[in-house]
């Protein structure tokens, strides 16, 4: 960019900046548009930088293509022009520098106005040295382009392009305009009025590479400006071999009077007196035409520019809106990825609220080897497609399963609203999820009913070994190391002092039976569709017979978990309640934990 651009980017950023335009909103849609200012870009200056930021990279190919260009015609035009007379040059330059004064002088007398020899004499090789740095500068200009594409240290320069590369055609025009002016001996030999064709197709020939480089349009204005002014007011009206826009009209004057001072042949004037043809046009018309022959380049010429300006503000107004639509499709995508990653996160959030953290992960890492996919329903929670039963099925040793289920709870379902019985549910059993997560060795496997399912030392479920300290001075008092049966006892013991603080819908005292049993189970996942992971085995089954045998408001445990429980060290009191009749296992030795937790066993 060049002078007015960086005045309008820097030195009026703070005036001209409006708004703070993001397109990180929640709510982005195809209307929403930034409001820009005509040719100055958009009026909020962060989204303008992002904005050259994208054009920089998005015209690449154009502006490499631009500068290959502009080196080729100048290699061409001025360059291979001038170069015919270096020798020339430099040989007159030698004459001029062993004349005497009084020679030098009439040297230079006898030179033509506007020749460059007549004001230059011994500059020759300085110009040739100028016409080479113009070229070194395109190609030096082209070298750095490319290191700044290429090479990730500039990446953050880039926009620094859009300043290089119009300041390397300001400088061309302003060299070229000195050689323009002092050049008459090159665009004379077209006629008077030959600096046009010289001006178009040498002069002006390398400027024409800036159809190809989608520079902004205010950038674009700027040099179409300088153009303008250099070679078509300051240069024709401040030439030294005079006003060449007068050249045009003198020329045009001398080519009438030079066909109306000749004489018609003979024959022409026979046929025009016979009627054969019409007299030919008058001074007016031919002078008329005249000038439309010798002006037609110099009207050439500045629809070109007009071109240029409409083609760049056409290009720029394309590019902007490329660039808004590609800001909104970022937006959206981000909104997207992120709903997908929220989507993610609230899966693995529920599989670790259904499983064990073992089997979970084993599930997330076999979900992250597909597609992550929106669940239309929101049902399977994409947990559809995976063999859940046969991949995470798994044998447990010693594990301790705790039923528990309230005492005349189907009378009171019997005598009042269902939402009443589901309200209480509900809040007995977030009392017992409480005491679960309170001891990461349980593990709450399901409900039904009112029947509440606790496992105890599963593996994947308790995090480094069988025994964990709780501190719970609630229930125990002091912080003491369990074994898996003994926090599933302890939490059996908190889970009836819970259920004694609530009434029942019927204004009856709840009352809960616990029953505990040791032994081996089978895990597995069950289903697809609300898959649910369960606990098999004869453990479960006599696990649920030590509740359903069991006394109200006390916990029933095998003899298999009180040889886990009892000891010299145990905080429990228990009573032998003998033999009990279970159905499908026999008799079996139970005993029922003392409410007041004194004596002995």
């Amino acid at each position: 960019m060049v002078f007015l651009d960086v005045l309008v980017n820097y030195g009026c950023r703070r005036w001209l900046h409006k708004e703070d335009y993001s397109f990180d909103e929640d709510e982005v849609s195809s209307s929403s548009k930034p409001s820009q200012y005509p040719l100055l870009g958009f009026k909020g200056r962060h989204l303008e930088d992002d904005y050259l930021e994208y054009l920089v990279v998005a015209s690449r190919a154009r502006i490499i293509f631009g500068y290959v260009t502009v080196i080729l015609l100048y290699a061409l035009g001025p360059f291979a022009l001038w170069w015919p007379y270096y020798d020339e040059l430099l040989w007159k330059e030698e004459l001029y520098g062993i004349l005497s004064d009084e020679q030098k002088e009439d040297f230079r007398e006898n030179r033509d106005e506007g020749e460059w020899f007549k004001y230059f004499p011994t500059s020759a090789s300085i110009a040739y040295a100028f016409m080479c740095l113009v070229l070194v500068m395109f190609i030096l200009g082209l070298v750095a382009v490319m290191c700044m594409y290429q090479m990730k240290r500039f990446e953050k320069y880039r926009s620094w392009i859009f300043y290089i590369t119009p300041a390397m055609y300001l400088l061309y025009m302003v060299f070229a305009g000195v050689l323009f002016a002092h050049d008459s001996d090159g665009y004379n030999i077209f006629g008077p009025a030959g600096w046009v064709i010289a001006l178009i197709l040498q002069y002006a020939s390398p400027l024409a590479s800036l159809f190809f480089i989608s520079l902004p349009a205010l950038v674009m204005f700027e040099l179409m400006v300088v153009f303008v002014l250099v070679f078509l007011v300051i240069v024709p009206l401040c030439n030294p071999d005079g006003n060449l826009w007068n050249l045009i009209g003198e020329t045009t004057t001398q080519i009438v009077a030079d066909n109306t001072a000749s004489e018609m042949p003979a024959y022409v004037s026979e046929a025009i007196e016979a009627g054969l043809v019409s007299p030919p046009p008058d001074e007016e018309n031919l002078n008329l035409r005249n000038i439309f022959r010798i002006t037609a380049p110099i009207v050439l010429l500045c629809i070109l520019v007009v071109c240029v300006l409409v083609v760049s503000v056409i290009v720029d107004i394309t590019n902007r809106q490329s660039f808004i639509s590609k800001k909104i499709i970022d937006a959206l995508t981000k909104q997207r990825e992120q709903q997908l990653l929220q989507q993610k996160e609230d899966q693995e959030n529920l599989i670790h609220s259904i499983f064990p953290p073992m089997v979970a992960k084993n599930l997330i890492r076999r979900q992250t080897q597909q597609p992550l996919k929106v669940s239309q329903s929101g049902r399977d929670f994409g947990l559809g497609h995976m063999s859940l039963g046969r991949s995470v099925a798994q044998m447990h040793h010693e594990v301790t399963i705790l039923f528990t289920d309230i005492v005349g709870f189907t009378a009171m379902s019997q005598t009042v609203a269902p939402q009443q019985v589901m309200e209480f549910l509900h809040e007995l059993f977030v009392r017992f999820d409480d005491l679960v997560g309170r001891d990461s060795l349980l593990w709450k496997v399901e409900t039904i009913g009112d029947a509440f399912m606790v496992a105890s030392g599963l593996e994947g479920v308790r995090t480094k070994s069988r025994e964990l300290v709780i501190s719970d001075t609630s229930s125990i008092g002091s912080s003491v190391c369990l074994c898996p049966a003994t926090a599933a006892v302890l939490f059996g013991k908190s889970a009836l002092a819970e259920a004694r603080t609530l009434t029942m819908p019927n204004s009856m005292q709840c009352q809960i039976r616990a029953g505990v049993h040791t032994g081996d189970v089978c895990s597995g996942v069950v289903g697809t569709r609300m898959p649910r992971y369960c606990l098999f085995g004869d453990t479960v089954n006599t696990a649920s017979r030590m509740e359903s045998s069991g006394v109200p408001g006390r916990m029933q445990i095998s003899e298999a978990t009180h040889a886990l429980v009892c000891g010299d060290d145990s905080d429990f009191c228990w009573d032998e309640r003998g033999y009990v009749e279970v159905k499908g296992k026999g008799k079996l030795k139970t005993y029922l934990l003392r409410d007041d937790d004194s004596g002995t066993d």
